[in-house]
């Protein structure tokens, strides 16, 4: 009498060879599935449950979201318009954000700052935009950034205030710096201070709209 087992066999076929890529895939279905479903007991019984188990679930089953760094905020605070106003000489300007004038304007640099703004100090950069050219003793940014458009964009160290202090920077947000290469090899920076509220992309239509003429001048330190 055939073996049962035997009989199985014959009806199955044989069995197919399966890839290592395959293999990976399915290993990592598994994977996949088990976080789900640990997440699924650790919170199924807590006071929390319908809301923390569509999030925990969520997160499991989500791809990993771009670094903070690189991040462009989906709606922004604040929108671009024309500059209507008189020009400086170093640098003229196509757009500022809403609200915004020109607050100072040097040879060596450019503030743009709210127009009810209590702090009318020109070197201070607080809640304000500054344009200026990279310092003499500067070479190009000195960290990595995202590439854009003519330039790169960093997010910027933490500032301080004029009295020395350095303001907390809410949902790691310190504010933005837009390097853009000039055709005579030097770089111009659009120092966005935190909190401003525009977007990645906005800083960059900022910057395209920055014009450097002859009376720039750079700084030194």
């Amino acid at each position: 009498m055939t073996d049962l087992r035997d009989h199985f066999n014959e009806i199955a076929g044989p069995m197919p060879a399966v890839s290592g890529d395959q293999a990976d895939a399915d290993l990592t279905r598994g994977r996949r599935a088990l976080r789900r479903r640990r997440v699924v007991q650790s919170v199924a019984g807590s006071a929390f449950g319908v809301a923390a188990l569509a999030a925990a679930i969520a997160v499991a089953t989500s791809t990993p979201s771009a670094p903070a760094d690189d991040r462009v905020t989906a709606t922004a605070s604040v929108q671009l318009v024309a500059y209507q106003g008189e020009q400086p000489k170093g640098f003229t300007v196509d757009k500022v954000p809403d609200g915004y004038s020109i607050e100072a304007s040097e040879t060596g640099y450019l503030t743009l700052a709210p127009k009810n703004s209590s702090d009318t100090n020109p070197d201070s950069f607080v809640g304000k935009v500054a344009i200026m050219l990279e310092s003499k003793d500067q070479n190009g940014p000195s960290r990595e950034g995202k590439k854009v458009e003519g330039g790169v964009l960093l997010k910027s160290l933490p500032g301080e205030t004029p009295d020395g202090k350095v303001p907390a920077a809410q949902d790691g947000d310190t504010g933005r710096e837009l390097w853009l290469k000039q055709p005579s090899g030097i770089w111009l920076i659009v120092q966005v201070w935190q909190g401003v509220g525009l977007t990645d992309s906005q800083i960059v239509e900022l910057g395209a709209g920055v014009h450097v003429h002859k009376d720039a001048q750079q700084g030194v330190g």
